[in-house]
């Protein structure tokens, strides 16, 4: 089995990956969503009577991290992670001569009080300096994209943060953790909503959709975003997937022009789009990277108007012939969108939950 399950986040993720035989599993956790998801999470979890092999916090962005801190004050949750990757303070510090750690970073102190396998494998470790001795070095690409070996045969190739995404959040770390709710006594508060896009007269060819021309995101936070091609090898096929987290457009790109190699596109089963289908993080480049049939939003839409329709058509126009979009919400984002540009009449297919119900699975071993 290689499934993905995207779990109702709200506007965050929180990716539960389980592959390996039907009766035994192997599952990674890819962020908590929001605080108020935790106990979602952790109800999930608890139903699979399920070990978490990997836990990767992609960032600290609040949407991401906010859960994973609730999930980690979890002991029932906790006694099944076997190791978690995060990419804190200590790591952002690997690739600048800045010192002096911020406390109440209450995700690190966390990970060093129940003594996890933090960043395990990597190189470089944290010493004593860094109040967390024995933890492993930064994720991150410096070069050829890394091949991590995961529990149970798969594997982690990985796509971002580089050295440079990661120095540039350090200037603006403090201000980030805050919002994220990483800092004790102050309360998280989310980025300003994203303003809805705008109505023009006259509605675009999905083409002229695609072509529209938007900068590209250049958030440090989103920059520092963990993105791993996850791989696994189940009778001799290859499967993978891309969960991208809320990566920069340009990281992904530099990765994958590297695993390409003289092919045109990149094979993968399923890519989570980064940043929920945002305009910013979508190029047309990213997605003509990609051989891809199936493509996933994690979002409800509140605050951040995600998936973005530029997003939704690149995926379209550029993504290969008859491609299926998942979503975990039948978000207004969608359904207009599907409205605006029937799936029948432009050739794609969009899967979202049945009537009343949130979050999606999407089988990536299923013959197609």
């Amino acid at each position: 089995m290689f499934t993905v399950e995207v779990l109702p986040a709200q506007y965050g993720d929180a990716l539960l990956v389980s592959y390996g035989p039907a009766r035994s599993p192997h599952r990674i956790l890819v962020d908590g969503g929001l605080g108020s998801v935790a106990p979602v999470v952790a109800e999930r979890v608890r139903a699979l009577d399920a070990d978490i092999d990997l836990m990767i916090v992609t960032h600290v962005d609040l949407d991401h991290i906010g859960g994973a801190v609730r999930l980690l004050k979890d002991a029932a949750f906790t006694g099944r992670l076997g190791g978690i990757w995060f990419n804190g303070y200590p790591h952002l510090r690997q690739f600048s001569d800045v010192l002096g750690p911020i406390d109440g970073e209450r995700l690190t102190r966390r990970i060093v009080e129940l003594g996890l396998a933090w960043n395990a494998g990597w190189p470089w470790r944290l010493g004593p300096a860094d109040d967390a001795p024995g933890a492993g070095g930064a994720v991150v690409v410096e070069g050829s994209p890394p091949r991590v070996p995961l529990p149970g045969g798969a594997t982690a190739i990985v796509l971002s943060p580089t050295p440079t995404k990661l120095a540039e959040l350090l200037p603006v770390w403090k201000q980030t953790i805050e919002r994220a709710g990483l800092v004790a006594g102050v309360t998280a508060t989310p980025d300003p909503a994203e303003p809805k896009p705008r109505v023009l007269l006259g509605a675009p060819t999905l083409t002229e959709l695609a072509a529209r021309r938007t900068p590209d995101d250049t958030a440090e936070a989103n920059g520092s975003s963990i993105a791993i091609v996850l791989e696994y090898v189940e009778r001799g096929t290859t499967r993978r997937v891309l969960l991208a987290g809320d990566a920069h457009p340009d990281a992904l790109i530099a990765s994958l022009d590297q695993l390409r190699g003289n092919d045109a596109r990149y094979r993968v089963d399923a890519c989570k789009l980064p940043h929920h289908g945002s305009r910013r993080n979508v190029s047309r480049a990213l997605v003509q990277r990609l051989d891809c049939r199936q493509w996933i939003v994690s979002s409800n839409g509140v605050r951040f108007s995600h998936p973005n329709p530029e997003a939704l058509a690149r995926v379209i126009v550029d993504g290969g012939a008859s491609p299926t979009i998942y979503g975990n919400y039948a978000s207004g984002f969608l359904t207009d969108f599907a409205s605006d540009y029937p799936p029948d009449e432009h050739g794609y297919r969009l899967v979202l939950p049945p009537d009343g119900e949130t979050g999606i699975t999407v089988d990536l071993a299923r013959k197609r």
